[in-house]
C-alpha cells in the first residue's frame, strides 16, 4: 500500500460475527501508518453493567464513539472504526458527526460480506455480553447494503468468505 501524506480514516462494516475485530487483530501490516482502534462494542461494553441489554445505552455508546474517532482524527491518527456501519444511512451519520475532522483525511472503506449463517455460528460461540440475539443480527444483516463511492469513500474494501476462502474486491476513485 502507498504512504498516504495524511491521516486515514477507515470504516470496517459488517454485522456482528462477520469477523471485523478478529480482522484488525491479524491484519496489523495490512495500514501503512500507525492507527488507533476505536470499536462501538468496546464502548458499549465499558459503560454497560451487570444485566443490562446489549442495546440498552445507545445514545451515550454513540456519544463516546464520536468523541474518540472525532479525537484520533485531530491528532492525525489513522483511525479504524469497529461498527457494523451496515448501510449508507448508519455511513452517512457517523461520517456528517465527523465531518469537521474529514478535511485532508482518506476516507476508506472494508465491508464484510460474510454469509448470514456464518456470523450466526461465531456469534454463538461468543460468551457473555459479547453475545448478539440472533433475531438483531439477521434484521441487520436484511439492512445491510454495500458502500458505493458516491458516498464519500477513496477506496472499497470488500472483504468477502466463501468455502473457507479469502476474497478481495478493490473499488477506488479514479
Amino acid at each position: 500500500m502507498e504512504k498516504w501524506k495524511g491521516s486515514r480514516l477507515w470504516l470496517l462494516a459488517g454485522i456482528p460475527g462477520a469477523g471485523k475485530t478478529t480482522w484488525i487483530a491479524n491484519h496489523e501490516n495490512f495500514f501503512a501508518n500507525d492507527y488507533e482502534v476505536v470499536s462501538r462494542d468496546k464502548i458499549r461494553f465499558s459503560l454497560l453493567e451487570d444485566g443490562e441489554s446489549y442495546f440498552s445505552k445507545e445514545k451515550k455508546v454513540w456519544q463516546e464513539y464520536v468523541y474518540e474517532a472525532s479525537y484520533s482524527l485531530i491528532r492525525n491518527t489513522d483511525t479504524i472504526l469497529d461498527a457494523t456501519h451496515l448501510n449508507e444511512a448508519s455511513r452517512g451519520k457517523i461520517l456528517r458527526a465527523l465531518k469537521e475532522y474529514l478535511n485532508g483525511v482518506e476516507v476508506n472503506i472494508i465491508f464484510f460480506n460474510v454469509p448470514l449463517e456464518v456470523a450466526i455460528e461465531r456469534n454463538n460461540k461468543r460468551e457473555g455480553r459479547a453475545y448478539v440475539p440472533e433475531e438483531a443480527i439477521r434484521r441487520m444483516h436484511s439492512q445491510m447494503t454495500l458502500p458505493t463511492l458516491e458516498e464519500g469513500f477513496s477506496h472499497i474494501y470488500i472483504y468477502e468468505e466463501e468455502n473457507g476462502k479469502v476474497k478481495y474486491q478493490i473499488i477506488e476513485k479514479r
